[in-house]
């Protein structure tokens, strides 16, 4: 019973958070296409009204007017509630910083938990009066004038380097510089510049310049590898299956998790159809026999670092020992995602261990089938859950699995187009 068909994934959830959030800083209008419709990037939308934006639904995609900067907190201490969102609250946190009011970051019980001193650190290094409870949310900010920095990243967060170019366009008196450790996804700088923005790049070093933005008249956001990357992996393990993801986003700092399919021996193909501001296109992925265990090095993790659940699913089933290093990110995504992975890979039969901060996983597993399963609540794993209940060819219930909804509200009824019974 294989998976055999062609879906188009929601747009990508990264591009657009940053298209919706940047707008605020833009002057003109733009039709966007392809949005993503999960829950965390609703909550951008939302907010970004609430901060005086305007965004229409039209036919064929919605309509962001540029706010130019003229933020309309309405009251006083304006309370912003970025519900699961942590990318919404780290990138506004970018924003608000350099405009006038205090305005406060709230989030439900699961972003709570999550690290903020990350990016509160060098915001106020800036000049953005900032404080936390107990480095987590939620996260008061005082805004105002900024003053350019040269920082250099503790940690590889796409999120955190995001803030810091965003409120770089807001500083006075020359460029901000930002040094990562590893490169991450690049869209924050690369929207930017395609906005009329300016940033360069030296080695992992970026500068942004305090340049005005003006919104293009059309966007086609690209399909989200992030959430493709269930159905795509679950084809290279499931024997007869062949699927093909229209309009999806290629950018190499996204799809490392195609590479690493290919390493273990999966067929992986793709078509571009544009590379503007990024690459997209059409990507296929086909069941080529068992797959085979490799090592994803620390400097591979950034790339992929949202497909470890799904693609340490795929190690269950691969021959030999697949090592993950360097992996202690998943440490504070929506849950302890280490752990989950381990517990929850683990109740399915997998040899599953965590040493530091790398994972093992030792192939091929023999499935147990235990009375349900529990994703905390986290949209991956339960995504994750759901390809690995398919091929173990099980029907058993996934707890919290209403969390899918956050990134890719579409997963089941997609997924049952690409079943073959």
């Amino acid at each position: 019973m294989p998976l055999q068909g062609l879906f188009t994934p929601p747009g990508d959830k990264s591009i657009s958070h940053r298209l919706i959030l940047m707008s605020l800083l833009a002057k003109g209008e733009m039709l966007v296409e392809g949005l993503s419709s999960g829950q965390d990037v609703a909550t951008s939308l939302r907010l970004f009204r609430h901060l005086g934006g305007k965004a229409i639904d039209e036919r064929g995609g919605i309509r962001l007017f540029g706010l130019e900067r003229a933020l309309n907190p309405q009251k006083e201490d304006l309370e912003l509630d970025c519900a699961n969102s942590g990318t919404t609250m780290r990138l506004l946190a970018g924003i608000l910083a350099g405009t006038p009011g205090t305005y406060k970051l709230i989030g439900d019980e699961q972003l709570s938990r999550r690290p903020m001193e990350r990016v509160a650190d060098p915001l106020r290094q800036m000049g953005a009066k900032i404080a936390t409870q107990l480095g987590r949310p939620p996260v008061i900010i005082t805004g105002g004038n900024l003053n350019p920095i040269d920082y250099q990243l503790k940690d590889a967060s796409a999120q955190v380097k995001g803030a810091i170019l965003l409120a770089g366009l807001l500083a006075n008196g020359g460029p901000t510089r930002v040094t990562e450790i590893a490169n991450t996804r690049n869209h924050t700088e690369l929207l930017i510049n395609y906005f009329g923005g300016k940033v360069t790049k030296e080695g992992l070093t970026l500068t942004v310049w305090p340049e005005p933005l003006t919104l293009t008249e059309n966007f086609l956001t690209p399909g989200d590898p992030s959430s493709a990357a269930f159905f795509l992996t679950g084809a290279a393990l499931i024997p007869g299956s062949k699927v093909t993801a229209k309009d999806l986003l290629q950018s190499p700092a996204r799809t490392g998790f195609l590479r690493v399919l290919h390493r273990m021996g999966a067929q992986v193909s793709l078509t571009m159809t544009s590379d503007t501001p990024e690459p997209m296109g059409d990507v296929t992925v086909a069941y080529n026999g068992p797959l085979t265990a490799t090592e994803i090095p620390a400097e591979e993790v950034p790339s992929l670092i949202d497909e470890i659940p799904i693609l340490a699913f795929a190690a269950t089933q691969a021959q030999g020992l697949t090592i993950f290093r360097q992996v202690d990110e998943l440490r504070i995504k929506e849950t302890d995602r280490l752990m989950s992975i381990r517990h929850q890979l683990g109740a399915l039969g997998a040899r599953v261990k965590v040493e530091g901060d790398d994972l093992y996983i030792e192939g091929p597993t023999s499935f147990m089938i235990p009375k349900e399963l529990d994703s905390g609540s986290d949209h991956r794993l339960a995504m994750t859950l759901a390809i690995a209940l398919l091929a173990a060819k099980a029907k058993i219930p996934i707890l919290g699995e209403e969390s899918i909804g956050i990134s890719y509200p579409d997963f089941k009824a997609q997924l049952s187009g690409l079943w073959v019974d």
